[in-house]
């Protein structure tokens, strides 16, 4: 972390804030048919909005942050969900990623939250400070939310990923399911091979796609 210089840390809270806003206005611009998919990756000055988030991380511990700090940190990382930039400062940052991850439960964000969830999944940080917070996260009720907490719980080689896994397979949602798999796989689950079974018989087409992937790595790993 850099050094702070008197009147650094207003300089970089300002910067983010004035680069912040000038996002909200050019997307307030757009028809509300244009505010869908991709839109913001047509947004021409991310650059700038990474250098002012990164430098404003760098100038203020997250002891200091306020709530319209925090708003604001999150509201511009969910709308950075395509190129994932904001989350890759975070993620070299894991201090300030753990703090940022503490306060967004409550938040109207569900393009941060699963951010955050996934940066967790790859960091250098104690289990104790990171678990219980993926397990929120997996209890999210935004579905993606919940995906993506499970899956770094697995990355983590969590003991709670294979009946996390279990529970999503549970809610008999595709997409749940199609993850659930991939946690199994990540933390070498021996229920895999049953699970791959239950999901040809269930037979959705993504499910089984995905099934059928995961069955051809393993089998090629298994001949190596």
């Amino acid at each position: 972390m850099t050094n702070h210089q008197p009147g650094h840390d207003e300089n970089a809270q300002a910067s983010l804030a004035a680069t912040v806003s000038a996002f909200r206005s050019w997307a307030d611009s757009l028809p509300a048919g244009q505010r869908s998919g991709e839109w913001e990756c047509d947004y021409q000055q991310w650059p700038a909005i990474t250098k002012a988030f990164a430098a404003f991380l760098d100038s203020l511990t997250p002891q200091l942050w306020d709530s319209s700090n925090i708003e604001m940190l999150l509201y511009i990382l969910a709308r950075d969900n395509e190129m994932e930039l904001l989350k890759e400062e975070l993620t070299a940052r894991p201090i300030h990623l753990l703090a940022l991850a503490k306060v967004s439960f409550n938040c109207e964000e569900p393009d941060a939250r699963w951010q955050l969830a996934d940066a967790l999944g790859s960091v250098e940080l104690a289990t104790t400070e990171v678990e219980p917070l993926l397990e929120r996260y997996f209890r999210d009720e935004n579905e993606y939310v919940s995906r993506r907490a499970l899956l770094a719980l697995a990355r983590r080689q969590s003991k709670h990923a294979e009946p996390f896994a279990l529970r999503a397979w549970g809610t008999g949602h595709e997409y749940q399911r199609m993850a659930a798999l991939e946690a199994l796989v990540a933390c070498g689950s021996p229920l895999l091979s049953s699970h791959l079974d239950f999901a040809f018989r269930d037979g959705r087409q993504h499910l089984v796609k995905s099934a059928q992937a995961l069955l051809a790595k393993r089998t090629i790993e298994r001949s190596e």
